[in-house]
């Protein structure tokens, strides 16, 4: 059973982490994106995807207007505003993810649990930029959470974004709002 979950996660996170590189271009208006749900017979129904603005202590990031906000950890270099936040969708299936911070940080909110295996993780270097990739998975099966940090040299984390999901259907059904989430991220300057 625990083979089958650590291939199943490996398998989800680095086909999700390769389908939202940052080469992707996504068209996405930030107050509303009309997308196809269905055609049948002549009958198209849309559906509506509106985004709100959240701002950290150092950071701006747009999420689906329909998620629940919770501000996680609180700036250590500001006395206002928050260095990461959780982004929760309508039916708890999947979580949104950030961590921004000014400079550095170690992002607590999202540690290693001992009820959780580590089923894949890879780093890259490309242009100065350190990207990392990884996946955990509850031992249960009962979620998934990938990462990916980028850094512009290591050990500097500059940047974390995440997705935590139930299962593959919840992943490709949120893909299009992960993607508008994690390419709108804006980090400030000092």
């Amino acid at each position: 059973m625990l083979r089958t979950i650590k291939a199943l996660a490996l398998v989800l996170g680095l086909l999700f982490f390769l389908s939202c590189s940052k080469n992707e271009k996504t068209t996405h208006i930030a107050e509303q994106k009309p997308e196809k749900e269905s055609v049948t017979e002549g009958n198209v129904s849309e559906k509506v995807i509106s985004y709100k603005k959240y701002t950290g202590a150092w950071f701006e990031i747009e999420y689906p207007d329909t998620f629940t906000v919770e501000s996680s950890l609180k700036s250590s270099t500001n006395v206002k505003g928050f260095d990461s936040a959780l982004f929760a969708s309508p039916d708890e299936k999947v979580r949104f993810y950030v961590f921004s911070p000014q400079w550095t940080g170690e992002p607590k909110d999202i540690a290693f649990k001992s009820s959780e295996i580590q089923t894949d993780s890879s780093l890259a270097v490309n242009n100065g930029l350190t990207v990392k990739n990884w996946t955990i998975a509850a031992k249960d099966g009962s979620y998934f959470r990938s990462y990916e940090s980028t850094s512009e040299t290591p050990g500097n984390i500059s940047k974390i974004v995440g997705i935590k999901y139930t299962d593959k259907e919840d992943l490709k059904n949120y893909r299009e709002e992960y993607l508008h989430f994690k390419n709108s991220l804006q980090q400030y300057a000092d």
